[in-house]
């Protein structure tokens, strides 16, 4: 099995990655609180991404074996990659009116959808395109290791799941377990977050004497599109505004929207410039300053110089 490289946990990383696996209008926002406000104005938010420190526990909860209504459920098999597959999970549960998840990952779900769920988990490696775009995230790294740790110390392990709504129904999906887990039902497409949010509290609370290292992230629409038709909304109203406060109103509004649009475009234009200093090898340049000082009789007196700060 092909290897997969451990990614970064940030919104940037994971928008660019969905986007170069043909996913299109999509980008991934980072969630500070569960309150309904930190959802407001979003759009239609897709999923939701969790994680925390993984821990060994017996979670009550059942779990459905069977699912006969077409949700993808797929076994975390692959190492390294639960990030990815919880961006899958969500993804790929989308109705094609919904999300252009591209002819990739649609032709994957046709593949794949009688298969079982670690089958599922296992045929995520055969999508080299998504496996490429994943591991153009990798690190350089200095020195290459035969993957076994370099000291006693046990490091903490960190987990993905998804949580997403499908036909009326609220899951949280895990490919660390068995199955879905059914979390009960939604009215409305664009009101399931509220339904989803207090079975996320409850986890936090669940770990949160000895735990505070959490991330929520959302899949929702490209919020430059968002704003973009927000403009052209206000825009089409003010044409039948004639001079006086409701006018003026409309235009303290698009100004805003206007402004929040600018926001957004150097949000992405950071993201992208953040993603190729991550992507870049610096090593070569530090190793090449490091040759040049010590020629120049320089490198160990600042060695010395460091050490007694």
């Amino acid at each position: 099995m092909s290897e997969w490289c451990t990614i970064e946990s940030d919104p940037g990383v994971f928008t660019e990655l969905i986007e170069k696996i043909g996913v299109k209008g999509v980008q991934v926002n980072e969630i500070y609180c569960l309150t309904p406000d930190a959802f407001e104005g979003l759009g239609p938010v897709y999923g939701l991404i969790f994680l925390f420190k993984w821990v060994q526990d017996n979670d009550p909860r059942d779990i459905e074996m069977d699912t006969d209504n077409g949700l993808f459920f797929a076994k975390q098999i692959i190492t390294n990659a639960c990030a990815t597959q919880a961006l899958l999970s969500i993804l790929l549960n989308q109705p094609d009116d919904r999300v252009d998840i591209g002819e990739t990952l649609r032709s994957f779900r046709e593949f794949s959808k009688d298969f079982p769920s670690n089958i599922k988990g296992e045929s995520i490696n055969s999508l080299a395109g998504v496996r490429q775009a994943h591991n153009s995230f990798a690190r350089p790294e200095p020195f290459v290791t035969d993957g076994r740790p370099t000291s006693g110390k046990k490091e903490d392990v960190f987990h993905f799941i998804a949580y997403v709504p499908y036909k009326g129904q609220l899951y949280e999906l895990d490919g660390l377990k068995q199955g879905p887990i059914n979390l009960g039902t939604y009215d409305n497409i664009d009101d399931w977050v509220s339904k989803v949010t207090p079975h996320i509290t409850q986890r936090i609370e669940r770990y949160s004497n000895s735990e505070i290292r959490f991330s929520l992230m959302a899949l929702v629409k490209d919020q430059r599109m968002v704003l973009q038709d927000e403009i052209k909304d206000i825009e089409q109203r003010m044409g039948g505004l004639g001079e006086g406060n409701a006018r003026e109103e409309a235009n303290n509004e698009l100004k805003q929207a206007k402004d929040k649009l600018a926001m957004e475009e150097q949000k992405h234009a950071s993201w992208k410039e953040e993603n190729i200093r991550r992507k870049h090898n610096y090593i070569p340049f530090c190793v090449e300053m490091f040759k040049v000082l010590a020629r120049n009789g320089k490198l160990q007196t600042l060695i010395e110089s460091s050490l007694k700060a």
